[in-house]
């Protein structure tokens, strides 16, 4: 019982950190925010979050699984109350949701698809998140009935990718917002083709 209480306080010193580091990356971007940034943010020792985090990066990943299991969380909620649409139009859906997401998570993902080309660490971090969210959608595509592999080429992962970039470096999300259609006519035509030629 002890052991588990200590867990739950642990991640919840966690998550503190995490929301403290999230602050400091938006105010000052990635690069240039520090550990002692973070420490002053949250106002615990030094050693109380080196015990937790021993680097930038690593409060980073953590903050991109966070908006990964919100981001399954509501893709369950949505697949539970759009059983009616077809396999296509639920994975339009769900990829364009995700590429037009207006969240501080996904403004943290833009800051790390920008540093990436200049941090080896950001780059395996891009890699290894990359990996295991083209797997999540690509097991919710199987569910709803897609044959074809559509993150196998590349093209989806860029052009989500691409969206979330110029909503927030470009200022480009009223625009899509509004064209919200045909990014996901895009996304529809594109699976449908792969089906096609699988």
């Amino acid at each position: 019982m002890l052991k588990e209480e200590k867990q739950k306080v642990g991640q919840m010193r966690k998550r503190e950190i995490r929301e403290a580091a999230k602050k400091c990356f938006l105010n000052k971007g990635f690069q240039n925010t520090t550990m002692e940034d973070v420490i002053t943010e949250i106002g615990m020792s030094r050693g109380g979050v080196y015990h937790h985090y021993a680097s930038t990066t690593e409060m980073l990943k953590d903050l991109m699984l966070d908006g990964n299991e919100y981001r399954n969380s509501l893709i369950t909620e949505y697949l539970a109350h759009n059983r009616s649409k077809d396999k296509y139009q639920q994975m339009g859906d769900i990829l364009t949701s995700k590429a037009l997401a207006k969240t501080d998570l996904m403004k943290l993902y833009a800051l790390l698809l920008q540093a990436k080309n200049y941090n080896r660490d950001l780059e395996d971090l891009y890699q290894e998140l990359k990996l295991h969210t083209t797997k999540e959608l690509d097991l919710i595509a199987k569910k709803l009935g897609i044959t074809a592999h559509i993150f196998k080429d590349g093209f989806l992962v860029h052009y989500i990718n691409s969206l979330i970039v110029s909503s927030e470096v470009l200022n480009a999300r009223n625009s899509f917002d509004a064209h919200k259609k045909y990014i996901k006519e895009t996304i529809i035509q594109y699976i449908i083709d792969l089906e096609k030629n699988n």
